[in-house]
């Protein structure tokens, strides 16, 4: 079987988009600091200070966005081979995980979820989670999952869901 190499890094946002991010921040939060001295500084009673959360809060999730986008994630991919899975995936801390073809029994792939189960020779198990994985990519690492355990002779089970089990 031929060796398949999934990037699932994100595209990176621009330099222009991650500048737009923080001068939206800034905006936000110097709209928050104006409805706040409105009352005590400029005489505006009628403005209530409570009302500069929702700036201060717009500007707070806006700036959580734009951190996240500027700083630079570990890339996320997913390799299949001859010989292994590996793959690398996760939102803040991304893991590296590494499961030998010759470690592998037989695979459980549910019907309508995306998610593949490797029993283990040892007996213990792992659930494969590609569901925050874009749609046409998930799908092809499952086929490719698939056709490579057929390949191998492995018994692959069509399931309805899997069970609840947690990654050992």
């Amino acid at each position: 079987m031929e060796s398949i190499n999934y990037n699932l890094s994100e595209t990176e946002f621009s330099k222009g988009r991650k500048i737009l991010l923080w001068i939206f921040t800034g905006f936000f939060f110097i709209g928050g600091v104006g409805v706040l001295l409105a009352s005590p500084v400029f005489k505006m009673h009628e403005i209530k200070p409570a009302l500069s959360l929702a700036p201060f809060g717009i500007s707070l999730l806006v700036g959580i966005i734009s951190t996240f986008a500027t700083i630079k994630k570990k890339d996320s991919y997913f390799i299949i081979d001859d010989d292994k899975i590996e793959f690398q995936y996760g939102l803040v801390k991304p893991k590296k995980y590494l499961y030998l073809w010759s470690d592998i029994k037989e695979l459980e792939m549910p019907h309508k979820e995306k998610k593949v189960k490797l029993i283990l020779k040892d007996g213990s198990s792992c659930v494969i989670n590609l569901t925050w994985i874009e749609k046409k990519k998930a799908h092809l690492i499952r086929k490719h999952l698939f056709n490579t355990a057929r390949y191998k002779d492995m018994e692959v089970k069509k399931v309805m869901n899997l069970s609840h089990q947690a990654r050992k």
